[in-house]
């Protein structure tokens, strides 16, 4: 997601007093990386290569079936993007991984031109051993699938060009997912952070102290970009701006970023839910009841939210309340956060 810039440095925390004993916080951290993680990823890897093999398929025998076919599969695989997406952290971050993954928002058009510039061009470049590593990331992930599964500029029916593009998108897309995969099964998430100052300091505060800046600052992007941005909340309305609008999955993402939200909370023995309920117990409650309104809150959208054919008044006035919500749910988490001897940093991922 191009709204999303660069992690913030994880130097942050090497100077900072360590409040907690070593290994206090491997409860939590180890819980997010096996339960929502590791697992997570597990998942987006199942769904791109079945994403990939339905591609192949289409191409092998072009029909409106094999299409329909390959939405679907492009449907589940960006839903299990959304599990993972609140972090940008780890081998995620190799090869700008993260942002090929999702290229949005694309307000300029990039994602169509390059693809088609690919497409007219000398299919035999896309052969090259590195031509995917080194390629743009606006031609890489989801969004340029999305494109050339839904955009009426790209007939994969029709276009052998045009399949071709695809099943090389698929591929690449799929053996970056695997490869994110793998090193998360092999790997721990203190592997990823650094004592850039030479001075010591707990590699599992880090990290976790990194997943929670993380946590909070993608609440934001769901909150602003993903929901008030293109329903014109504080502005103008353009709902071509949201997330997936092509493949109508704008809800079905925030839904999905909403639950994975209290898989964060309550993963691992002991819970960070659990850790903070011995810290502050009523706020820890409210972050809790806060991120279970969130969800109900979006489950109450109805399935034509971000659909034209609403009224832009009836769309900010139905979104008041979640939006209200997801705030809440950030003021508790940043002050919950900061009481267990976190700092967080500022916000990375505001402007785009």
């Amino acid at each position: 997601m191009t709204y999303f810039p660069k992690l913030v440095a994880l130097a942050i925390s090497a100077t900072t007093p360590l409040l907690a004993s070593a290994g206090q916080w491997e409860g939590p951290l180890n819980g997010i990386v096996s339960s929502v993680i590791t697992q997570g990823y597990d998942s987006y890897t199942e769904s791109s290569k079945v994403l990939q093999q339905r591609s192949e398929a289409l191409c092998a025998a072009p029909s409106e079936q094999a299409l329909q076919n390959a939405q679907e599969a492009f449907q589940a695989n960006a839903l299990d993007w959304q599990q993972v997406q609140w972090l940008n952290f780890g081998p995620v971050t190799y090869f700008m991984r993260y942002y090929a993954f999702e290229y949005w928002p694309d307000k300029k058009g990039v994602t169509q031109r390059q693809l088609r510039a690919l497409s007219q061009g000398d299919p035999s470049v896309m052969d090259a051993p590195k031509f995917w590593t080194s390629a743009s990331i606006a031609v890489r992930g989801l969004t340029a699938v999305e494109s050339l599964l839904y955009h009426p500029d790209f007939e994969p029916i029709q276009s052998s060009n045009h399949c071709r593009l695809l099943e090389k998108v698929t591929a690449h897309h799929f053996e970056s997912a695997d490869a994110v995969a793998k090193q998360w099964q092999e790997g721990k998430a203190e592997d990823w952070v650094f004592d850039e100052e030479g001075t010591g300091f707990d590699p599992e505060k880090v990290a976790l102290e990194q997943f929670l800046q993380q946590w909070i600052e993608h609440m934001s992007a769901v909150k602003d970009a993903k929901l008030e941005t293109p329903i014109g909340y504080n502005g103008r309305e353009n709902l071509k701006l949201a997330e997936f609008y092509r493949s109508d999955l704008s809800l079905k993402a925030i839904q999905k970023n909403l639950q994975s939200y209290r898989e964060i909370y309550h993963a691992g023995s002991p819970s960070l839910y659990t850790m903070a309920k011995q810290t502050n117990p009523i706020l820890a409650t409210q972050l809790d009841e806060q991120l279970i309104q969130n969800v109900k809150l979006a489950l109450q959208l109805h399935n034509n939210f971000f659909h034209a054919d609403q009224p832009n008044n009836d769309r900010t006035s139905i979104a008041r309340p979640l939006v209200k919500s997801i705030s809440n749910s950030q003021s508790y988490l940043a002050s919950l956060v900061t009481q267990l001897g976190f700092q967080i940093g500022f916000n990375s991922r505001d402007g785009d």
